[in-house]
This record gives C-alpha cells, structure tokens and sequence, in this order.
C-alpha cells in the first residue's frame, strides 16, 4: 500500500504541474519541484529515524488516500459549517474544504483594505510580494519528508497578512473540513501569516473529518513576525477517531515580538505536532501551551523546539497530559540556546496523569545550552493522581469520585486560564467535564463544578 501511495504521488504531480500551464515557471513552483525532488529522496519517515522514533507513521502503509487537486466544496452545506462553529464567538470564519478555501462557507466581518484574510491560491496568483519572499523561507524541507510532500503541492491555505500597528479584537478562525464520505483523502493546506509591526491579533485553528473513511491532513504553517508583534495562536483538534494528522508550524521572531501557541488535544487517531521557533533578534518572548486528554487508542506526538538564537530572550513551555485507557503520548521538547544568546532565560515542564496501567507516556524535554549567562531549566513527571491529596479530600466528606474530578480539573486548569478567548475557553472546559463524565470516570453531580 505504501508504494501504491508513493506511486500516486508521483503521478499526481504530474497531473498538477500539467495543469499550472505558464505558472510552471514561476518562483513558486522552482520550490515545488525542489521540495518534490527532497520527498523523492526522503520518503516518509520510519522509526528509524530519530526524531520519530516513538511516532512512526505507519498509517501512510495501510490506507490509500487520495489526494485533492481541485476545489469542490458543493458537497459541504452551511449547516455542516456552523457544526463547528464556537458558540457565542464573534470571529473572523475563513473556511477550507479539503485544503481549498471556499468564499462562500467563509464569514469575514468589514476590514481595513490593507488587511489580507483570504487564500494562499489567489495570494500565488496575485503574484503577492510576500508569497514569493517567505514561501518555502522558515519551514525547512531538506530533512522532513511530510514537509516536502507538502511544499511540493502547496496549491491553497489560508494567507493572512496584518498590516503595522494594526490591531484585531476579532479571532481569525481557520476552520478545515476535510470530506471522506466516499473515498479516503489526503489534504495539505499550506499557510502563510505575516505580523506587521506592532500588530496584534489571535487565530484559532481546528481541522474536523465528515464521513467514515480514513482522513490525512498534512499541513504546513509559516508565522513570520516583525518588530513588537503579539500572535497568539490556538490548536483545537478533536477530530474522529478515522481521522490521522501531521501539523508544522514554524514561527520567526524578530525583535520585542511575543508569540504564544496554544495546543489542546482531545480526540484523533494519530497526531503529530510540530511546533518551531526562531527567536532571531534580541528581546523576544515564545510561549507555548499545551493540553493533552486523550482516551481509546489515540496517539499524540507533540515535538517542539525553541531556538534562542539571540541575546536577552525568554521562552516559557508548559505541556500537560491526561491519558485514559490505551492512549499512547509522546513529547519531545527541545531549547537551544546559541553561543551569541546570553541573557536568556527558558523553562519548560511536561507533566502527565495516566488513568489507567495500559497508557504510555514518552517523554524526553532536552536542552542545549552553548551560552554562559542563562537561566535555563527543564523537568518531566509522569505518574498517577497523587494519594495524598486523594486522602485529604476524602478526609474531608468529599467522595472518590468527586475527588479524582477535582484534582483533574486543578491540572488542567494551568493550561486552560491560559486561554484568552473566554469563548474557546469555556468550550474546552465544558468538553472536558462532559468527557470525564461519558468515561464513567466520575460522577454527573460535580459538572456544575468543572464548568464554572
């Protein structure tokens, strides 16, 4: 199956260059057959290689997807849409239908004209400045074979460029839909985001699955921020249990820009999160956030690295987990500090509960220090809910169950406060109260008590 589905990705480029007609020559497309030449060497990666020695992707063996080279999204109603839809958010709704982006499922509210939210396609066919100087620029394909796959047919995704000194109270929502009600798919939305100067603003992202059928979404994210940017950036994935995705997100920082990723997990067969960033000018401030509660046979790789290339930087990291029945998690956090960044200080924590004796953790934080004047540090703890705090509230009339709740929701809560879309933040409390119940974990009478 596996060289089936190489097969048909050789045969598809074919067909999708055959179609390009004079834009072959473009700049656009001397990357793509650059990173097309890279996948033919590469391949899919293997548990051989190290970096997914844990996480190694063998549903691209079983299945054979079929990959999406024209937009259609007749099949996807606006009843499908709001399905999706957060409650109560007013936000800016830019939706993508197996990796293409559909204007009339989209809902984007009156905008400065200088402000960009629409499409990577019509951004390439623009010839936008900024698609030819950052495309391809910071998500480096020479050594991932996943991110060559997707360089290679980058075609369409959401491109957002904000303005200097602008600033947006709305959400950007980047909503995927990937259709496999008929047939197994392979979507690769590639997307391209600019912060002006002193630009401020918050996306929300979240890739969902209609149909039975095995889905992939291999996608690619290039965040690039100039002088005193703020991005916060929001992850939700709580797709099917059918649904397998691979997800890079590679942040460039330049000075006094302050970036926060924020990662919750709650449902999918395979993920695997790659999140990056380059703080390459002094004063930059990274922060990353993530929650993890997964059940059944779910598997999440969460892989990030922080790179302080320059001077007088800080970084936070905080991954937590919760792993019920047959979960398997892997996280793997790496910080370099270089030899011209002193002054830096970073920290990174990854802590996981396991519910049950049959889930797995692997979890490795690293850090590589070539500077002298830091303040760096690093810890990982894996292990059961604590029996000393289980005993004092049982000592003081509070059930077992009521207990175990509790002490739950105080773990996540470290991640969840740092949500700061009161909307987003309330649906993730509230699907996580409603899942612990549906698990028979604990009791209906405390979900007044989480949700508040």
């Amino acid at each position: 199956m596996a060289g089936e589905l190489i097969n048909n990705i050789l045969s598809n480029f074919n067909e999708f260059e055959n179609k390009l007609n004079g834009s072959r020559l473009s700049a656009v497309h001397t990357i793509r057959k650059d990173a097309f030449d890279k996948f033919k060497i590469l391949g899919f990666p293997t548990a051989k290689d190290e970096e997914w020695k844990y996480s190694n992707p063998g549903f691209v063996h079983q299945y054979n997807f079929k990959l999406k080279l024209n937009a259609n999204d007749d099949g996807i109603t606006q009843e499908i849409v709001n399905k999706y839809k957060f409650e109560n958010l007013d936000e800016h709704l830019l939706v993508f239908v197996n990796g293409f982006y559909s204007e009339k499922l989209s809902d984007v509210k009156p905008k400065k004209k200088q402000i960009i939210l629409g499409s990577f396609a019509d951004a390439i066919e623009r010839n936008s400045i900024e698609i030819l100087k950052y495309f391809g620029k910071f998500a480096g394909y020479i050594k991932n074979g996943f991110t060559a796959l997707n360089t290679a047919f980058a075609q369409d995704g959401a491109f957002i460029l904000i303005p200097d000194g602008t600033v947006i109270e709305r959400p950007i929502r980047l909503l995927y839909i990937t259709d496999a009600r008929e047939q197994s798919v392979l979507t690769m939305p590639r997307n391209l985001i600019i912060a002006g100067e002193c630009s401020n603003f918050k996306i929300v992202e979240s890739s969902h699955t209609i149909g039975a059928q095995p889905s992939f979404n291999n996608s690619v994210s290039e965040i690039v921020m100039d002088f005193s940017s703020n991005v916060e950036y929001y992850n939700i994935q709580n797709n099917n249990e059918n649904s397998f995705y691979v997800g890079t997100t590679q942040i460039s920082q330049q000075r006094g820009s302050i970036f926060t990723g924020t990662t919750i997990t709650l449902k999918g067969n395979y993920i695997r999160n790659n999140l990056n960033s380059l703080l390459d000018a002094e004063a930059c401030e990274t922060n990353y956030n993530g929650l993890y509660f997964v059940a059944d046979n779910s598997f999440v790789d969460n892989h990030t690295l922080i790179d302080h290339a320059k001077p007088n930087c800080n970084s936070n990291e905080v991954y937590k987990g919760i792993l019920n029945d047959k979960a398997t998690v892997v996280f793997n956090g790496k910080i370099i500090v270089r030899q011209d960044a002193q002054k830096t200080n970073a920290y990174q924590t990854n802590r996981n509960i396991l519910l049950t004796d049959d889930a797995k953790i692997h979890t490795k934080p690293q850090l590589e220090i070539f500077a002298d004047d830091v303040k760096c540090s690093h810890g990982a703890t894996s292990g059961y809910l604590d029996r000393d705090s289980l005993f004092y509230l049982r000592s003081r009339g509070i059930s077992e169950e009521m207990a175990k709740t509790l002490l739950l929701n105080a773990f996540a809560s470290e991640v969840l406060e740092k949500i700061n879309i009161a909307e987003l933040r309330d649906m993730v409390k509230n699907y996580i109260a409603d899942k612990l119940i549906k698990d028979d974990v604990y009791f209906c009478d405390v979900l007044d008590q989480i949700k508040k």
